[in-house]
């Protein structure tokens, strides 16, 4: 599909302005010219007449005066001669006396007497006359601009990659808004474990290298090793400021961290069905214990990565609440969480800064995945930053709508499902 450029129809208005404007200008710059020429030639007629009408004026000599001033209303500048007399009355009018073009008086004196005086007008300047005889030049103009109009409509078409980008633009919003509906797609050429697996089996998988009978701390090591910098990464940590937790026991902490870790594992499953995360996968690098829980994300895009993370930093903010109104309500032991959001590389620093803020989720990522993020919920700075990376980090101050919605409504699916 070929796009115009956009707002030609105003151009085209500026062009027809520019071209009216242009012949303006000619046209007055052309008439001023004109009527300069035809003063210099009426100074010059006047001066010559009252020089040969002394004889005829002398002898009162009609003829002879229509004879001499026939010969100047020839001239194309001259349209009227008037010959007066020396009590000012007319005595020879030769040519039009209509035309209101500059006129010019010359007393004609013999010696010490006054015998008349002689009137010369210069014609008028036809504005219509000025376009006919330039009419080549206007229409060299007129081509001009036409051509103008049209190197535009040519040049300023948008190129592909913009169209490529309005277009996802329009995506984003949309799938935002919740009127479009994409459903996950899995491309041929893309990793094994991404093209040949759902996200219930990569779970799964996750799930398994962490059998009892497996060292814990080498399977999260395998899966560090293999993260990248475009990789994020999210982490759930216990608000224990007192240390508490290492006071209850053993079989209590594993049955409510095995309750944390069916709604970690429901929540990605769910999150990651959202048309709006697809191509995102999730990887659990180690499920809850006395220090919380940790999670990676990768995906072909990193912005829609680093949304899907910060999506879900903030759905187990809302599950965790949820947990923990009801245990308070039955008056069994609970805590609250505070996640972090980073790049691959900074996860560590995501955790020194949450024992110094308290800001839930913080988020420590790059500018350019912070503006997609922008689209579905406001990050702010952290207020007094005493580090660089308290001044990088940024927390959540709130949601659009239509991202609210989403997240209650992956909620919602992972409480309700059996």
């Amino acid at each position: 599909m070929t796009f115009l450029a956009p707002r030609q129809g105003l151009f085209a208005a500026i062009i027809l302005i520019s071209l009216c404007l242009h012949t303006l200008f000619f046209v007055v710059s052309e008439e001023r010219e004109i009527k300069d020429e035809q003063r210099a030639v009426a100074e010059k007629s006047v001066a010559l007449l009252a020089q040969e009408l002394k004889v005829p004026l002398a002898t009162n000599d009609r003829i002879s005066m229509s004879v001499v001033a026939d010969k100047y209303v020839k001239e194309s500048q001259v349209s009227f001669v008037g010959i007066y007399d020396a009590k000012d009355q007319l005595l020879v009018p030769v040519g039009s006396d209509n035309d209101s073009g500059v006129a010019l008086r010359e007393s004609v004196v013999s010696g010490s007497d006054a015998l008349g005086s002689v009137v010369v007008k210069a014609a008028d300047v036809s504005r219509a006359e000025i376009i006919s005889k330039h009419w080549l030049f206007l229409l060299g103009a007129l081509g001009l601009h036409a051509m103008l109009w049209l190197l535009y409509g040519y040049l300023a078409r948008p190129t592909q990659e913009l169209k490529e980008a309005i277009a996802k633009k329009v995506r984003m919003d949309l799938l935002d808004k919740g009127i479009l509906y994409q459903p996950p797609q899995h491309s041929e050429e893309s990793e094994p474990a991404s093209s040949q697996n759902s996200i219930k089996s990569f779970l799964e998988k996750a799930k398994t290298e962490q059998k009892p009978d497996q060292s814990t701390q080498v399977a999260a090591q395998s899966i560090e090793a293999s993260l990248h910098d475009q990789d994020y990464i999210v982490q759930m940590l216990f608000e224990d400021p007192n240390q508490l937790l290492a006071t209850v026991s053993h079989d209590n902490k594993a049955a409510y961290f095995a309750l944390c870790d069916q709604l970690l594992d429901k929540a990605i499953v769910h999150l990651l069905e959202l048309p709006l995360l697809t191509g995102v996968d999730a990887s659990v690098i180690k499920y809850y214990d006395d220090k919380g829980a940790k999670v990676a994300l990768r995906g072909e895009s990193p912005a829609k990565t680093a949304t899907a993370a910060v999506f879900l930093s903030k759905l187990m903010l809302m599950l965790n609440q949820v947990v923990y109104d009801k245990h308070r309500e039955i008056k069994r032991f609970t805590w609250q969480i505070r996640t972090t959001v980073s790049d691959a590389h900074r996860a560590d620093s995501a955790v020194d800064l949450t024992k110094k803020r308290r800001e839930a989720p913080l988020i420590l990522i790059d500018d350019k995945a912070q503006d997609e993020i922008k689209i579905y919920a406001e990050l702010v700075r952290l207020e007094n930053p005493m580090s660089i990376q308290e001044r990088e980090s940024r927390a959540l101050a709130s949601v659009t709508k239509a991202t609210a919605e989403r997240l209650r409504s992956v909620r919602d699916k992972v409480l309700l499902e059996d």
